[in-house]
């Protein structure tokens, strides 16, 4: 009997610590890198920049700041859009394309590496739409590492025009 009330007290530990032990250890992965405006003032992760129509330039600015002291690669990708279909939207992302494809990665064969513990030129990444009526696109900038995979959260911002 003595057996079997050890057993009972024994067991309950055994299955849990035989569960906690086949839980993958996943370690949360974070990105290296902050987004700034070209006065290197930090932007808020789901920032809004407002443009008039009228505004004769609606091109936005913006500098990847690396964390790290290794170099990053980072990509772009446009995952929102509302008022337009995303053909009117210039941009740079260490490359320069005309009209932006909703959730498709740019730049495609590369990535914008940014050496460690520096920031892009200023001429490195911008966007401006150039629609004739209002519209928002939703943008993300993430992390990707030597495979593609996306590495940490993305920061993502709208570029909206009224």
């Amino acid at each position: 009997m003595k057996k079997i009330s050890l057993l009972l007290l024994v067991l309950p530990f055994l299955m849990f610590t035989k569960c906690k032990k086949d839980e993958p250890a996943t370690p949360e992965t974070q990105a290296h890198f902050k987004v700034t405006d070209i006065n290197g003032v930090e932007i808020d992760n789901n920032h809004e920049f407002h443009f008039q129509l009228s505004d004769a330039d609606r091109n936005l600015v913006l500098l990847i700041e690396n964390t790290s002291d290794q170099t990053i690669h980072m990509k772009t990708r446009l995952v929102a859009v509302t008022g337009t279909d995303g053909s009117q939207m210039e941009f740079c992302f260490g490359n320069c394309y005309m009209g932006m494809e909703l959730n498709k990665i740019y730049p495609e064969q590369t990535s914008l590496d940014v050496s460690g513990n520096s920031t892009t030129p200023r001429d490195a990444i911008h966007y401006a739409n150039h629609t004739t009526a209002p519209a928002s696109y939703t943008i993300e900038i993430f992390e990707v590492d030597g495979d593609g995979h996306q590495v940490g959260n993305a920061f993502r911002f709208r570029h909206t025009t009224q």
